[in-house]
């Protein structure tokens, strides 16, 4: 028998679905690296997986219509934001250096400051204001200094930044909205994702690639083991742990996603990685714990 009483039980719970889950999406870039080596790209995964999680996500978002009609403008704009930051995430993480795209993804204290103070009426604190300054000097060693000026970015490069503007857009329109439950939030994603890839569809028309049938299949488990099972962990962990607590996770997926990449990846970092990643990484941890004048119960 546990000693655990209950209300102490579901705590720890919610707290090893949160880190399991940040470590899946951690690890995404494997899979999505083994799809663009049998020659798919970002859009025919994104308008595979995601359109299969969307057919199966719609029945639940529609049943909780009641409750979130009266923020339909909301829960629109939270799936298309997110949908746009994971369509181009997935497509920066296929086309690109693993290390380089997260450190760019992740220049969340930059855009959640800025987003923040624009349309939340945040004050920019010191500590904030640190945290933005590490996170774009971080950004400038990585990209090279002044020597980025001298090429335009990348694809990868510029995915990268959008969905992470995308994704902090997505945060702030949770947060305006509340009447809409949490399940509807989530996997509104996948919706938004869906759409997202159905418009490239019809904009760009690519051809279907020749593929054998054993890798459309792992195609679909990735989406519905992979990608909405970890979609659940991370929902059912944010919706029991505080939300100090649960952005520390954050800092758990990038580690995971830099240090997977150096070791199975084989990716090579140079000094100015280590510099600019130190930089961000330390800019998340700021921003990430709560506020010394926070009281959370």
């Amino acid at each position: 028998m546990s000693l655990l009483h209950p209300s102490d039980r579901e705590p720890r719970l919610a707290l090893a679905s949160l880190l399991t889950g940040s470590v899946i999406w951690g690890f995404t870039w494997l899979p999505l690296k083994f799809f663009a080596a049998t020659g798919l790209d970002g859009h025919a995964v994104s308008l595979t997986a995601y359109v299969l999680v969307a057919l199966v996500s719609i029945p639940f978002i529609w049943r909780e219509r009641c409750d979130w009609h009266s923020e339909t403008h909301w829960l629109i704009l939270i799936g298309l934001c997110f949908g746009v930051a994971n369509v181009g995430l997935t497509i920066a993480l296929m086309s690109g250096s693993v290390v380089r795209v997260m450190l760019l993804f992740f220049l969340l204290p930059v855009w959640g400051a800025l987003g923040g103070a624009l349309f939340l009426g945040e004050s920019l604190d010191r500590r904030r204001l640190m945290a933005v300054t590490l996170s774009l000097v971080g950004v400038f060693v990585i990209v090279g200094g002044l020597r980025a000026l001298d090429e335009p970015p990348s694809v990868a490069d510029l995915a990268a930044l959008i969905a992470g503007i995308c994704y902090t857009a997505a945060g702030i329109a949770n947060r305006k909205a509340r009447r809409i439950p949490m399940i509807s939030r989530t996997l509104s994603s996948f919706a938004g994702c869906a759409v997202l890839a159905l418009v490239g569809l019809l904009v760009s028309s690519p051809a279907i690639p020749d593929l054998p049938m054993l890798t459309w299949l792992l195609l679909a488990g990735f989406a519905f083991f992979w990608l909405l099972g970890a979609g659940l962990l991370t929902t059912y962990g944010v919706t029991h742990v505080q939300a100090s607590r649960a952005a520390v996770f954050q800092i758990v997926e990038l580690l995971v996603a830099v240090v997977s990449a150096v070791l199975i990846g084989g990716e090579m970092l140079s000094f100015g990685d280590y510099v600019g990643g130190a930089l961000i990484l330390l800019a998340t941890m700021i921003e990430a714990l709560p506020r010394p004048s926070s009281a959370e119960i």
